[in-house]
């Protein structure tokens, strides 16, 4: 039967690449689609959009198909139904099974059309004149850095995609601890050689299950840069104290290195006492689930040369399950079997450096654009998290009494922790590694789903009591069993971590506080990028103790390179230097600011910030403002203020709250000359009586507006057109501005009067009635100064011995001759 439809493999987050079969594309993933042969390009196009997610308003996409030529790949690009006809050729050949599209994006041409942004209701009523160029809010939309000499390599992360609006989501968490702490279980004969060798510790931590939302958010934040997390508190990073002191590690000793020219199946022969299959051994990789098979108990009559075998396999188990995981998903790397070989030997060597060099390798991998997964030792990773942080740290269930250590079938799901004086079959057991707490079970209230969005929100707006900087007080240190704490004068030496192929280099200075030391402003470093180009890959023959023969001195001379600081005696000032230095090198926003996902959980560290910060701004503006008030400084300023309000609301989506378009109006200026300006929104407000005014209950209402123009709760006083008598010429001057000391409280001015009512004004010579605003909350202080001023002038001018223009057009127009007299009472 024909087929009907093709596979489409869509490559996209990478680049292409030439070779000797012509091109291919590195560094993504491959996302399969199914099509049907009658579908269009423009159909197509919508297909690769849904499945990239990609913004169609922000780019365009360029699709490019591996086209099979006579002998090699070649480019051929698909914009039209006929290059479709072309590529679907190809896909019907019985020998075709699918074809390869790479994607590129183009961004989308701005044209001048595209540039002018539809006007805002408070837009239209800002004079040009007295508009500013960028408001300081347009610069809080950049997440940062503003200085990009630390982190140069922002374009390449993961956290320049995601405020892109192109979340790669969360991250496949490679261990498989589970399985070999499941179906091998620890055999007594063998646990002294476990012991021996230094890696009980991480066989008492056990399985714990690694939360991937949570590991995906500590890597949007990691640097390769720097070798840290960049937290809004500062800098972190997991240290040579973290891996000593929770997984109970060697951690100062001899570089993890050595030759990896040699030959594995003799070698297992060798150390394993049973030669593997082909099907099993690929290069230096070899199955886990062969050695669970084979050595998961040794022979009742064992010697101890066979214990030791077994003992070997057990510990290349640990390795491969928990601190040297790769993405394979099944294999442990062999490279390490030949440092097994003297039991006396092996805690010789710092594993504690190895694994924290495989960490920091991973974590820079994951952290770039198009990665999909990351494998290293996570449970490090998520213990260090769960110590140090409040996000994302689980609660425990009620303390609850546990089987002790029994010798034979030890069931690894229960248990218990050992504490000094613990024995087995003779022998005191090693006291548990601070990691080994984390083993009860426990309960998450917070976030219960673990979602990824969740955790990046938190992280987004941390605050100082969220981050635990130093949680192994010297009460839980001193609890510790000795191979976790004897090496406390290596903890910060900064120094190139070493494990074989992988070279990271320590950077403690950047984290003295993690140390209980003031951090102040770190000289640069340099992560030497260039050495994540090296692997084993197409180096299987490679002697890796020679080839980074430089970086193991260096290591070897780590006592001489110790970083130090003043002691750190109360929390770092959000002005410190430091702080100051980090917040304009840092990434300060990882999640995007129009981020609206359809979850229960909704993200609001965005919003927090461009609140925080544009309520800090106005403050610091209103302050300098009000030191030197002049009308032209004041006008100026609360036009700042009034854009910046406007375009943060816009951008958090609530412009419900600005006011409509109100009707344009002229005001008279100081020359005489007409002046647009801004007008507050004018809705029509029912009539109010004054309420216990006596006499004056009828008199007042004509009055109220002008009265309550002084009141603390009154609304913008109004700005109208006053009409001129072309006899007497416009005799109305502006208020003067007094001084700040000479303007009178709102309960001296006026008395209590809360309630505005509409205000009768003429104009061409009839009566309008114009609604005022009904009260609101306290305005801005400059605002509520304005209006003192601009209404004891207009009182004073009021209770003078003549009738002002204002006095007047408070009456009717009939009336004004008559009322002047008991006005001139008031």
């Amino acid at each position: 039967m024909a087929r009907q439809g093709a596979t489409l493999m869509c490559y996209w987050n990478g680049r292409i690449t030439s070779g000797p079969h012509g091109i291919s594309y590195e560094g993504a993933t491959p996302k399969p689609i199914r099509v049907s042969f009658g579908i269009t390009h423009s159909e197509l196009l919508d297909k690769v959009y849904g499945v990239t997610g990609f913004d169609k308003q922000r780019c365009n996409l360029k699709i490019i198909c591996r086209y099979p030529a006579s002998r090699e790949y070649i480019p051929v690009p698909i914009d039209d139904d006929d290059s479709m006809d072309i590529m679907f050729d190809v896909v019907r050949q019985p020998t075709t099974n699918c074809m390869e599209l790479y994607l590129e994006r183009e961004p989308v041409c701005s044209d001048n059309q595209s540039n002018v942004r539809a006007l805002t209701p408070i837009d239209q009523q800002i004079p040009r004149e007295m508009t500013t160029q960028d408001m300081q809010v347009d610069s809080f939309l950049d997440p940062g850095p503003t200085d990009n000499t630390v982190l140069v390599l922002q374009n390449q992360h993961r956290s320049e995609a995601i405020w892109a609006g192109e979340d790669p989501g969360v991250l496949t968490c490679r261990q498989r601890l589970a399985t070999m702490m499941r179906e091998w279980q620890l055999d007594h004969r063998i646990r002294r050689f476990v012991i021996q060798s230094g890696f009980y510790g991480i066989y008492r931590i056990g399985f714990i299950q690694i939360d991937w939302p949570l590991i995906t958010a500590l890597v949007e934040r990691w640097r390769q840069e720097t070798h840290t997390f960049h937290f809004v508190v500062g800098e972190s990073t997991v240290t040579l104290q973290d891996v000593a002191v929770l997984l109970g590690l060697q951690v100062h000793g001899h570089a993890v290195s050595g030759n990896s020219d040699l030959q594995w199946d003799d070698l297992c022969e060798e150390l394993l006492g049973l030669r593997p299959d082909r099907n099993v051994l690929h290069g230096s990789a070899l199955k886990l689930s062969w050695l669970r098979a084979n050595f998961q108990r040794p022979p009742q009559d064992a010697d101890e040369s066979t214990l030791q075998c077994y003992a070997r396999a057990y510990i290349l188990g640990l390795m491969g399950g928990v601190l040297f995981t790769d993405k394979s998903g099944a294999d442990v790397q062999l490279i390490f079997l030949p440092l097994l070989r003297d039991f006396s030997h092996v805690k010789q060597f710092s594993w504690g450096s190895a694994a924290l060099a495989h960490l920091y390798r991973e974590l820079c991998r994951a952290s770039k654009m198009g990665a999909s997964e990351i494998a290293g030792p996570l449970i490090l990773l998520q213990l260090w998290a769960w110590e140090r942080m409040c996000i994302g740290r689980p609660e425990k269930f009620g303390a609850r009494m546990q089987d002790p250590i029994v010798p034979d079938d030890e069931d690894t799901s229960n248990i218990a922790p050992v504490v000094d004086g613990t024995t087995i079959d003779g022998e005191q057991q090693p006291v548990d590694p601070l990691g080994c707490k984390w083993r009860f079970p426990v309960i998450r209230r917070d976030n219960p789903q673990r979602a990824l969005i969740f955790y990046r929100d938190q992280l987004d707006q941390q605050t100082d009591e969220q981050m635990t900087w130093q949680p192994y007080t010297s009460e839980r240190i001193a609890s510790l069993p000795d191979i976790c704490i004897r090496d406390q004068h290596v903890w910060q030496t900064i120094a190139p971590l070493v494990c074989f192929d992988i070279v990271e280099w320590h950077q403690p200075d950047r984290v003295l506080r993690q140390f209980g030391l003031h951090q102040a402003i770190p000289v640069h470093c340099d992560t030497e990028v260039k050495l994540h180009a090296i692997d084993r890959r197409g180096r299987h023959h490679y002697d890796w103790q020679a080839y980074h023969g430089r970086y193991i001195q260096l290591w070897e001379a780590r006592e001489e390179n110790i970083a130090t600081g003043e002691p750190e005696g109360h929390t770092m000032h959000y002005h410190d230097p430091y702080m100051e230095w980090y917040r304009s090198i840092t990434r300060r926003l990882i999640t995007p600011l129009t981020q609206r996902p359809h979850m229960r959980i909704q993200p609001s560290s965005g919003m927090t910030h461009l609140l925080v910060q544009s309520l800090t701004t106005i403050h610091s503006q209103c302050t300098t403002t009000l030191g030197a008030l002049t009308s032209q400084s004041a006008t100026r300023a609360l036009t700042d203020i009034q854009i910046m309000c406007t375009r943060v609301l816009e951008m958090i989506g609530e412009t419900r709250h600005l006011e409509a378009k109100p009707s344009p109006a002229k005001l008279i200026h100081e020359e005489g000359e007409p002046l647009q300006a801004p007008l507050p929104s004018l809705d029509k407000a029912p009539s109010f009586r004054g309420r216990g005014r006596g006499k004056q209950r009828g008199k007042g209402r004509r009055m109220q507006s002008l009265r309550s123009a002084s009141s603390p709760r009154s609304s913008p006083p109004l700005v109208v057109l006053l009409p001129t008598d072309p006899q007497r010429g416009n005799d109305l001057e502006e208020p003067a501005y007094p001084d700040k000391e000479e303007i009178a409280t709102p309960a001296e001015s006026v008395p209590n009067q809360p309630v505005a009512e509409p205000m009768h004004i003429l104009e061409d010579e009839k009566e309008v009635e114009v609604a005022a605003t009904p009260p609101t909350e306290p305005m801005d202080m400059l605002e509520s100064i304005k209006e003192m001023e601009t209404t004891q002038t207009l009182l004073q001018e009021t209770s003078k011995g003549g009738l002002s223009e204002l006095a007047e057009l408070e009456l009717p127009y009939e009336d004004r001759p008559k009322k002047k007299k008991k006005l001139r009472n008031l």
